[in-house]
């Protein structure tokens, strides 16, 4: 999916979009292209509500049903991170640790307090949006440490921040017994012996692969700031797009001139093609993890033919 509306001029001080990142929105439009005869729309990655609130109209409890729609190729690199760990607590600590990649909208922290370990979830959205979110995290998370472990893994506590649902019931299946509404935190908290049960997936090798890649693209991700994170942004909306960035027109989205636009970016130590690398190395990453062919990455990545891409890739590799 993607936004097909030219650039427009935004005000300077618009709050900074956040991204999700991740195929939960072409799995919605799967499920509502399965469900209704509809005209095509074009819908933002940046953006879910839309879909979840239309997907919601047929199904209010699709937040708690929509991981079963995922593939392995629509799974995010975390959901493999919880799969390759050496044990529950060990892969709650990487869903922690590596959450900022898969979501600007989402804080995830472990936690041990009165009432055990537990992992909490706050996810920055509208209610009924955060509602649909944090039900479908809930959801995957426990269906990848019940894949992982062989074991009908639940929490032993789970809190919510929304209000009961109406289909409130559904939510045994996968939360247990014990579960609240209303409170200040979405958290889920796990018994000691569940903590403790080791992944049947386990992989060493992967997870250290993939943990040291994704240590390098996280120092990455959070070094922008200030006007490079404003063009990474705008940079990231143009590849959704389907569209070249180009440094003229992120400066005229950003009411700058070209060269004031460049001097910014050289006052920060970098330059828009070292950030356009940096941009693109992230993408990179997760569309291999979904298995997507060289030629696929070269055209959501910008280039106009994979010789292009081959030899872009060879330099910003060469930076590591």
């Amino acid at each position: 999916m993607r936004e097909m509306d030219r650039i427009e001029l935004e005000p300077a001080n618009r709050p900074p979009q956040r991204f999700h990142r991740g195929k939960l929105g072409q799995v919605l439009e799967r499920f509502l292209d399965s469900q209704v005869s509809r005209q095509s729309t074009d819908y933002s990655l940046i953006e879910l509500n839309q879909l979840w609130r239309e997907a919601a109209r047929i199904d209010p409890a699709i937040g708690l049903k929509l991981f079963a729609l995922f593939t392995p190729q629509d799974w995010h690199v975390l959901a493999y991170l919880c799969l390759y760990s050496p044990d529950v607590l060990s892969s709650m600590h990487l869903w922690a640790r590596y959450a900022p990649l898969a979501s600007d909208t989402d804080i995830v922290r472990l936690v041990n307090d009165e009432n055990g370990v537990g992992i909490e979830v706050c996810v920055d959205a509208p209610g009924e949006l955060a509602r649909y979110v944090i039900e479908h995290y809930g959801v995957m998370s426990i269906a990848q440490l019940r894949r992982g472990t062989g074991q009908d893994v639940q929490p032993i506590l789970a809190k919510f921040v929304h209000s009961r649902p109406p289909y409130y019931k559904q939510y045994t299946q996968w939360f247990g017994d014990r579960i609240e509404f209303d409170c200040p935190v979405n958290c889920f908290y796990f018994h000691a012996q569940s903590l403790s049960l080791p992944m049947q997936t386990r992989h060493h090798g992967m997870l250290e692969l993939l943990t040291q890649e994704l240590d390098r693209r996280i120092a990455a991700h959070r070094n922008f700031s200030g006007w490079s994170a404003k063009v990474a942004e705008g940079a990231r909306r143009s590849l959704a797009r389907g569209e070249t960035p180009n440094l003229e027109n992120l400066a005229k989205a950003l009411h700058q001139t070209p060269r004031t636009l460049r001097r910014r970016l050289e006052e920060q130590g970098t330059t828009f093609r070292q950030l356009l690398d940096q941009i693109r190395a992230e993408l990179e990453l997760h569309l291999e993890l979904q298995g997507e062919s060289l030629t696929e990455i070269a055209a959501q990545l910008g280039y106009s033919d994979l010789t292009a891409y081959l030899h872009a890739r060879s330099r910003w590799r060469d930076r590591k």
